[in-house]
């Protein structure tokens, strides 16, 4: 096991190397060398922290290259005098660093933290970015840009990673941010679109507010502790002394210094993990490929936002609440809030969009009111069954492109077809068709439900129980009704697309507002570049052929497997892997309670039921009104059009800031350019009268001065004559001079 440790610096140099060999050598002209090297190094990566895992679970540790070994609680035993202290992160199990920057007395230093929590994310992110781009072999296949892309993935896996493993705040923020740059590269990938860069430059405008706030807040944990180093030794960020004193001292505002530090902190989650008022780029983010949907949505960019809470929970615990019960405001907010959204989309993408901003406000409650465990729990079962839901969702779009009205639209309008494609309203009956994306994604659909055994009903289970046993009523009813849309929603979806009759012979075409600059012939096709293959629109493609790709069906297969059996990872029994994840954390995992889990089954099947009787008899046309809509229109448009929050903000926020561009660029032009250009005439002026008086004086000057001095000289030369009458007259007329100065001046 030794071996894991040693070489977990790996797990995020490969992808990192799979990135580099992509961009800067041959690699990049072959599309089947480009992404096999990024799957295999991607593959080796989740093996060695698969490795780790096992590793880390069974106490070895490896310190500054020292092998050595912890004391690993048993679940019989429960570890309870760990339970009974305050949240305290584990011994890590690895520790690297080296100086990095000298730093008056001190060095900084940079290296590799490993925990167990650690080390679970480590193996979910390479496992879930594996299927990813194993899947992506298929998706992008056609695409002219498809080594890019790879490129691009890689290095958004290794950012994740390498922030993962990170020793210090310091280090895991420049992963952060190289990760907001990928996910710009991503959502944008396919520029020719405006659509996609506009998507882009939203996504990385909108993170980019919270990562200002979340540098400042490491600022001033910096200024206060002297350290960002994670660790629960003296000089690190978890020492008890210095939390107790964090927590005591009011800094900022009456706050305490804990307080102000975790408040900045999570305006940088609120940002990566599209909390709301920060929430509204990641539904714009689909316009990106479905393998980038499925990278953000599960393995890196919004998963890194709530590991932030996470991983500096200890400074949240270390006030008087108050940080806390913002995370849990915000988060039992933004989970209701998403859902109601998610229920009136038509677009199958933006309907899981809209799940995981619920599903991250799911995480950021419990962490909000002290479930830590719950969280960490939910996070990692569902980076699984959402990624699966997305690469379904891939699959169902490669199809229904090849269907013949969408193909045939293709070729008039690439952005429209694509669109019309991902319209859950043009399906219907595909479970015949796509007979592995129904299984597969009908697991991750009762995942994400929290049906029972799959892995979301153990995680979601033990957040609601969180809530109900901590006495945190308002969490738990708000949490219970988003738990009850979630399943409604997904069962409407799932329903639309795989069962009644097949709608796509007369489908809702979408009317793009806007054309493309460059045709779609001229850059390759959208999410997955289609070009004149039996799945494309060729003039020899009629659509009668369409089916699943069979290079798509093995990450959905294994991603299934996980969606069914990562609950058994913690689940909350006795046994030999009852705890087993809370166990290896060291923390204390809530009880199981029959009651809460009975509940949470209901809402379930509750949400399940309203979902089937509502729209099993529904859409039997694509254009049919949505039976929410026949029942409650304004509220449905409400619902439809995002509360009109993008509106708001484009009304307020974004003419708010036009107006203050316009008003600078009238300040600019009229009164800094004035005085800049005012300063440049005087100093044009000075510079004129300077040339003159150089020139005159320092030049002109001392040149008619030597040449007087060589004219002088060359006409007192001939006084020199050598001839004793001419200074005899010399003489006479010096002394006639002479006299005449002392008779009438002197």
């Amino acid at each position: 096991m030794a071996f894991f440790l040693q070489y977990a610096w790996l797990i995020p140099v490969l992808p990192l190397l799979g990135c580099a060999l992509i961009t800067f050598t041959p690699l990049r002209q072959s599309k089947a060398a480009s992404g096999w090297t990024a799957i295999v190094l991607m593959g080796v990566a989740a093996l060695l922290a698969v490795g780790l895992l096992a590793a880390s679970a069974q106490g070895h540790t490896l310190y500054q290259g020292q092998v050595g070994q912890l004391e690993v609680a048993s679940p019989a035993d429960g570890n309870a005098e760990a339970y009974a202290q305050p949240f305290q992160f584990p011994e890590p199990n690895l520790v690297q660093r080296f100086a990095w920057a000298p730093m008056g007395d001190s060095v900084f230093s940079m290296g590799f933290y490993v925990d167990t929590p650690v080390a679970a994310l480590l193996a979910m992110v390479t496992i879930t970015s594996f299927c990813i781009h194993l899947f992506s072999l298929g998706y992008m296949a056609a695409n002219p840009r498809q080594s890019r892309f790879f490129s691009f993935i890689s290095l958004f896996t290794a950012a994740m990673l390498l922030m993962s493993m990170a020793d210090n705040l310091l280090l895991f923020f420049m992963a952060w941010e190289v990760m907001g740059l990928c996910s710009y590269l991503l959502i944008g990938f396919l520029y020719e679109r405006p659509q996609a860069y506009r998507a882009a430059v939203k996504a990385f405008i909108t993170t980019r507010i919270g990562d200002v706030l979340l540098l400042l807040g490491l600022v001033y944990l910096y200024t206060q502790a002297g350290s960002l180093a994670f660790g629960n030794g003296p000089g690190e960020i978890f020492d008890p002394e210095l939390l107790q004193r964090l927590g005591s001292e009011t800094g900022f505002l009456g706050l305490s210094h804990a307080t102000v530090i975790a408040l900045l902190i999570f305006a940088g989650t609120v940002g990566k993990s599209a909390q709301f008022p920060l929430h509204v780029w990641l539904p714009d983010a689909m316009e990106g490929p479905t393998p980038v949907s499925a990278l953000i949505h599960a393995a890196t960019m919004v998963s890194a936002g709530v590991f932030l809470v996470a991983r500096t929970f200890p400074i949240f615990t270390a006030d008087d609440g108050t940080a806390l019960l913002v995370v849990s405001i915000i988060g039992a907010f933004t989970a209701l809030f998403a859902a109601t959204i998610a229920v009136a989309q038509y677009d199958i993408k933006r309907i899981l969009a809209y799940s995981t901003l619920s599903q991250l406000g799911f995480m950021v409650a419990v962490l909000g009111i002290g479930g830590w465990v719950a969280g960490m729990f939910h996070l990692l079962t569902h980076a699984f069954f959402k990624a699966l839901l997305f690469l379904g969702s891939g699959s169902i779009i490669h199809a229904m492109e090849a269907t013949p009205k969408i193909a045939a639209l293709h070729h008039k309008d690439e952005y429209a077809a694509q669109q019309t494609a991902q319209d859950i309203r043009n399906m219907g009956g595909l479970r015949t068709r796509l007979p592995w994306t129904f299984w597969t994604y009908t697991m991750g659909f009762l995942a994400l439900a929290g049906v029972v055994p799959f892995a979301g009903f153990w995680s979601k289970d033990e957040i609601l129980a969180d809530a109900f046993k901590g006495g945190h009523w308002v969490v738990f009813t708000v949490l219970a009704l988003a738990a009850f849309l979630t399943a409604f929603y997904m069962t409407r979806q799932w329903y639309l697309v795989f069962f009644g009759a097949y709608r796509g012979d007369t489908p809702v075409v979408y009317q793009n507002p806007e054309r493309a600059a460059h045709s779609h012939h001229a850059h390759g096709h959208a999410d997955h570049g289609h070009e004149h293959d039996d799945h494309g629109h060729g003039h020899m493609n009629t659509g009668a052929h369409w089916h699943e790709d069979p290079r798509m069906i093995a990450p959905l297969v294994i991603l299934a497997s996980f969606a069914v059996t990562a609950g058994m990872f913690n689940l909350p029994f006795g046994g030999p892997i009852g705890h087993w994840l809370s166990d290896i954390w060291g923390q204390k995992a809530v009880a199981f309670s029959f009651l809460v889990a009975g509940i949470s089954l209901l809402i379930a099947f509750g949400g399940i039921a309203a979902g089937w009787a509502l729209y099993s008899k529904a859409f039997s046309r694509a254009d049919e009104r949505d039976p929410l809509d026949l029942r409650a229109p304004a509220l449905f448009k409400l619902l439809h059009e995002k509360y009109r929050i993008d509106e708001l903000y484009q009304a307020t926020v974004i003419r708010t800031t036009a107006l203050l561009a316009l008003a600078w660029a009238w300040l600019d032009r009229n009164v800094v350019d004035r005085i800049v250009n005012g300063v440049g005439s005087v100093t044009m002026g000075v510079g004129k009268v300077n040339f003159i008086v150089d020139d005159t004086l320092f030049n002109d000057g001392p040149d008619a001065v030597a040449d007087g001095t060589v004219a002088t000289g060359k006409r007192t030369r001939r006084i020199q004559t050598g001839k004793a009458q001419d200074y005899l007259v010399y003489v006479f007329g010096g002394a006639l001079v002479l006299a005449l100065l002392w008779l009438y001046v002197l």
